[in-house]
């Protein structure tokens, strides 16, 4: 029988009030799939959490005026709207170019708008004092699934694949490694869409679970205690946990 931890329900300080999170989901165009899922993830944690309103930040639901660049825009966006918790995604591709009007505070280029959300959320944890963002990056490991893409690619476009590629795995190199291959920050992997949405949705619960200030005062009124009887959905506010490892089971199965 596995053990469940027993929790009181989540209930913000400011049930009056109610405490918005901005969750961004920044990634390449190859990993809509993930994408897809982490919205989904978002949805699904708004039931546990009613007294707050929580807001996810992805580029292809953002009103982009037509007087800006792309990427200028959601600086902008970023900026205006702190973002609370990020999330990276990588696989294959690192993304397109940048245009010269957006660069590094020292002139040089950036390789891709990814790489350049990155950079501000960075930035923005500094400046915040180190509290926020909190920057959440997974990276998938798949050669099987890429070396089917590169089979069905066109011969003209298998250079700048293989690029793209090579691109991605340095920015994992640089962000995230120091020149002796040490861990400088930490990063999950996965291997396929459905273990990163497993992952996504332990890891924001835990943070949603800091970030909302939540009560230690229970307001459940039923037996807290189920014996032989079955957990259900209703339960799921009180009765959680053993997520981590529920990810390691179904990741290898």
């Amino acid at each position: 029988m596995v053990a469940l931890a027993h929790h009181p329900p989540f209930q913000s300080k400011m049930a009056d009030s109610p405490q918005t999170v901005r969750i961004f989901i920044s990634s390449p165009g190859d990993v809509s799939e993930e994408r897809e899922g982490a919205r989904q993830v978002v949805e699904r944690l708004r039931r546990l959490y009613p007294t707050a309103n929580l807001e996810t930040v992805l580029w292809e639901e953002l009103a982009l005026p037509a007087t800006a660049s792309f990427q200028e825009t959601i600086d902008f966006l970023l900026e205006k709207k702190p973002i609370d918790i990020a999330v990276f995604i990588l696989w294959s591709r690192l993304g397109s170019p940048l245009g010269a009007a957006v660069t590094r505070p020292d002139g040089t280029p950036y390789r891709s708008g990814t790489e350049r959300e990155f950079d501000l959320m960075l930035t923005a944890f500094e400046q915040s004092g180190r509290t926020k963002p909190m920057i959440l990056a997974y990276v998938r490991e798949d050669d099987a699934a890429f070396r089917g893409i590169l089979t069905a690619c066109p011969d003209n476009k298998l250079e700048e694949l293989i690029q793209q590629r090579r691109l991605a795995e340095s920015f994992v190199q640089e962000q995230f490694h120091d020149a002796e291959g040490r861990n400088l920050r930490a990063y999950q992997t996965y291997s396929e869409p459905i273990g990163f949405t497993q992952r996504l949705r332990v890891h924001l619960r835990r943070a949603l679970y800091d970030l909302l200030e939540v009560e230690n005062s229970a307001t459940w009124t039923e037996e807290p205690y189920r014996g032989l009887e079955a957990f259900d959905i209703q339960h799921a506010p009180i009765f959680f946990g053993r997520d981590e490892e529920s990810c390691e089971v179904l990741q290898r199965l």
